[in-house]
């Protein structure tokens, strides 16, 4: 998948990608598998996916118990995942 297809990917930062790899294998999946989904789907561009973070730079995706920072980047259609935390604490207080 790339731009030159049409076809969105997604890739996680190198923190996103550290908090990642202390998950359980079976949250590892689900993950995966929900982003694989968003950016695969036909009818909806995985923008419509992410809520608004009220002063984060970044905009919020639920997986699960998960809650992930994304930002959708156009220019090259990638969904960039910048944070992976799990529910509580997820955001600072204000942000949900």
């Amino acid at each position: 998948m790339g731009p030159s297809d049409g076809d969105w990917d997604w890739k996680f930062t190198d923190p996103a990608e550290r908090a990642y790899e202390k998950l359980q294998p079976h949250e590892q999946e689900r993950i995966v598998s929900k982003l694989d989904e968003i950016v695969t789907d036909q009818w909806r561009d995985p923008s419509d996916y992410l809520e608004p973070l009220t002063g984060a730079p970044h905009s919020k995706l639920r997986i699960g118990a998960f809650r992930l920072g994304c930002k959708a980047r156009h220019t090259d259609q990638i969904l960039w995942i910048h944070t992976i935390e799990k529910r509580p604490g997820a955001y600072k207080p204000g942000d949900d």
